[in-house]
């Protein structure tokens, strides 16, 4: 467990599925900018006997706050075989936000990924207009690298995405 000042992120346990698979494929008001995707609770619950949810790729672990109650998640993934680092995604989940969670997680994701492996590089990826994570990002530190055009299918549409990293060094001063 990685403790911050208003939540903690930590490792996806057994008792956790039924809430976190509750929490995560509900999408009653997913928000503007959260892409729905639907998994089978069978597959759910067989990648966490499988991996756990971690695995040397990819991650997701889970965002709790003070009184241990699961407001979100924070992950990662290896988005080209090319690149020596991690795309990492964060998301609190409905009712839970607007208090802080997910600069905090999106901070203990990213000191955990650097203190804990060797990678260089972590980056982010937004759908166009969504100016908040945007902002996010970049307090901690992310730099705007370019638009994806039309590279996403999203709520019907074909949309952009804006792409921002963090480099070892940076983080570092």
């Amino acid at each position: 467990m990685i403790k911050g000042k208003l939540i903690s992120i930590r490792n996806v346990l057994e008792r956790d599925l039924d809430e976190l698979y509750s929490l995560s494929f509900n999408f009653e008001n997913p928000g503007n900018f959260m892409p729905l995707n639907f998994v089978s609770e069978s597959s759910f619950r067989n990648e966490f006997v499988t991996t756990g949810f971690w695995k040397e790729h990819s991650g997701k672990l889970i965002v709790e706050d003070k009184s241990g109650q699961i407001v979100g998640e924070v992950g990662c993934f290896k988005a080209a075989h090319y690149i020596d680092g991690r795309e990492i995604y964060y998301r609190i989940y409905n009712g839970y936000q607007g208090k802080g969670y997910a600069g905090e997680a999106l901070k203990l994701v990213i000191k955990l990924l650097f203190e804990s492996s060797s990678m260089n590089r972590l980056q982010a990826v937004t759908v166009q207009g969504n100016d908040i994570s945007e902002h996010m990002l970049k307090k901690a530190g992310f730099l705007f690298e370019g638009t994806m055009r039309q590279a996403r299918y999203f709520k019907g549409r074909i949309v952009n995405l804006n792409i921002f990293s963090l480099i070892r060094d940076e983080w570092q001063k």
